[in-house]
Order: structure tokens, then C-alpha cells, then sequence
């Protein structure tokens, strides 16, 4: 059979450029990129429909999360603070419509190939942390406040996060840890999710994406069943290569992309980080970001990943074959 290979997409949220305001808000940190330019506050609808233009072409499939109510302010359903509703119900429609791979006959938007990505909420705010009781903030973030959590209160909390999304109509076949989110006490966490996953769709299999590893045999396992519900752990064989993109300006310089899509794969297939994990009998699953796919408007991130994906589909063709994360946990179970 054909390796596994995914894509896993951090951070996506309507409008906001989700970062900025993390660093800012929660850990203090200066938002000046290259040049004294600050990260822009906001990653137009016009991005997401360029992503979806490049892993329509590529093929390119796995994860994507929506942040249910990033920072707080408001939420994918009701509206974002200070955003424009329609502006944040079309990024929410063409989500729906491209990356499920499924048409809309009225619209005729989307695509009729098989589903692209699994979708998933990135916890409720990916920033402070939320009262269920009350609906406000605590004072800690999200990350800090799941280190000390157990089944019992991280299941109503997980729920929340899943019931928004639903409500906006989206199948959130897993989660992904904002930052490292829960990380010390990751099988309460397991089954939290097995818990959340059955109360709010009745989903017997579902999978989290929180670890990060350099094994390079690296592959899913199984982290939680309990005779009625299995929860996979969906690893990603490094940290986000772009990193750099957020704060360097290098645009779309053929040499700057062909040099950030060596770090995962040469134009041979013989060399880079994907190759090494097909050497080491691991799955390639690969995390990047809203934020460095978007590059602060350069857009660097987006055009390596197009160049990524070609260079897995020329070189790479049935040794591998990309996969969603929800196909990924099925074979892992």
C-alpha cells in the first residue's frame, strides 16, 4: 500500500490573523515583522480562496481547524466583534463548499471530488480560556488552564468547542490542541474527546492532533477505547518548517521557495524531511499554519506548499497518497 501523507492546517479563522493577537494578547510579545512592518491584523477571504485553489490542483489532503470563537470575540455562528458578518459567513461557505470536496448543485461551487479535509475546532478561543458557567474569560490561557485538567472537565469543555462548530455546520470529526493544550494529562484527554465526540455527533472514531515528534517512524496510535469509542493520536513529524515566513518578507522569490520546499522534500524526492520519514517507515504528516501559509501578505508559505505537493505528486507517485486524518485514524484502528 501506499504511504499515508497529510497536511495538517493550524490556526484557520475567518478574517482575523488569529496570531497576531495570540502573541500580543496572551504572552506579551512584539507583533513587528521585517522592516518594522507589524503583522496585519486581518487574512482576507481572498487567501483561503487561493489555498483552496492549490490543494484543488495538487490534491493535497488531511486537516483543517476552525477556531470556534477566536479570542473570545464573538464566533463563527453568531459573528466575529468588530468583522463584518458576511465577510465571516462566506469564509465559513467556502470552507463548507471547496475543502469538503462536495458541490453545492444550487450554487455550483465546491467540487465533486471525494472529501479533502477533516475539519476540527483549535479548543473554543485558542486564547484565554472560558467560564462554561458564565461565557466569560478567564484569566489564563486555554494552554494553561488544560494542564491541570482531568475527563470530567475537560469533556464539557471540548463539547462546547465541537457543539459551535456543528452549529455552523460543520462535521468536526476531531480536535487539535491550541499550542500544546492538555499536553500532561493526555489520556484524560484522550477520552475527554472520545466522551465529547459521542455527546455532541454520536461519533463512535475521531482523532486530536497535539504532538509533535522527531522519530522518524513516527505514525498515529491509538490513545484511547473503551470498548465503544476509539480516539487516535494523529502526530505531525516536525514543527511548522516556515516558521520564518511570518517575519521575513522574501515574497514569492523562485529561489526563496525552492529552498524552503527543499527543508521538506527535494525536487529529486531524494532528500528533505518527508523523504526521511519514508526512510524511517513513518507517515509523512506535516504541520503548517493560517499564518505562515499567509506569509504577512507575502504569501512565501502558500507558494512552498504548492511546490511541496508537486514535487510529492512527480516524485513521490504510488509510494504515497494523501490522506485525511479521519482515513488516517481508520486504518490506525
Amino acid at each position: 500500500m501506499p504511504v499515508p501523507i497529510a497536511l495538517l492546517v493550524d490556526d484557520p479563522t475567518p478574517v482575523i490573523h488569529l496570531y497576531r493577537h495570540h502573541i500580543g494578547d496572551i504572552h506579551g510579545e512584539s507583533i513587528v515583522a521585517a522592516g518594522g512592518k507589524e503583522l496585519v491584523e486581518t487574512i482576507p477571504n481572498a487567501f483561503l480562496d487561493r489555498f483552496c485553489a492549490v490543494v484543488e490542483e495538487r490534491g493535497i489532503r488531511g486537516k483543517f481547524s476552525i477556531v470556534p470563537s477566536p479570542m473570545g470575540r464573538g464566533d463563527v455562528v453568531r459573528g466575529l466583534e468588530g468583522r463584518d458578518p458576511g465577510l465571516v459567513k462566506a469564509w465559513m461557505d467556502t470552507v463548507k463548499a471547496r475543502l469538503t470536496g462536495r458541490m453545492d448543485p444550487s450554487t455550483g461551487s465546491g467540487s465533486n471530488r471525494e472529501a479533502r479535509f477533516d475539519f476540527g475546532p483549535e479548543m473554543i478561543t485558542h486564547s484565554w480560556a472560558v467560564d462554561l458557567a458564565t461565557g466569560g474569560l478567564l484569566k489564563e490561557s486555554e494552554h494553561d488552564w488544560s494542564q491541570r485538567q482531568d475527563r470530567k472537565t475537560l469533556t464539557p469543555y471540548i463539547a462546547r468547542a465541537l457543539s459551535l462548530l456543528k452549529e455552523a455546520g460543520i462535521d468536526a470529526s476531531g480536535v487539535t490542541s491550541p499550542w500544546m493544550f492538555a499536553e500532561k494529562v493526555e489520556k484524560e484527554y484522550a477520552a475527554a474527546i472520545a466522551a465529547a465526540q459521542m455527546q455532541v455527533y454520536g461519533r463512535k472514531l475521531s482523532w486530536y492532533f497535539l504532538q509533535l515528534s522527531d522519530d522518524r517512524a513516527v505514525r498515529p496510535s491509538v490513545m484511547y477505547r473503551d470498548g465503544e469509542s476509539t480516539v487516535v493520536s494523529i502526530p505531525a513529524c516536525s514543527d511548522d518548517l516556515l516558521w520564518d515566513t511570518i517575519w521575513k518578507h522574501a515574497g514569492k522569490d523562485p529561489a526563496v521557495v525552492a529552498a524552503l520546499a527543499d527543508k521538506y522534500l527535494t525536487a529529486d524526492g531524494r532528500g528533505g524531511l518527508i523523504r526521511e520519514v519514508l526512510d524511517g517507515g513513518g507517515w509523512p504528516i506535516f504541520v503548517m499554519h493560517w499564518q505562515t501559509l499567509y506569509s504577512n501578505g507575502a504569501e512565501t508559505g502558500l507558494a512552498v506548499l504548492d511546490t511541496v505537493a508537486e514535487r510529492v505528486n512527480h516524485s513521490l507517485a504510488g509510494k504515497v497518497e494523501w490522506m485525511t486524518c479521519l482515513e488516517m485514524a481508520e486504518i490506525t484502528a
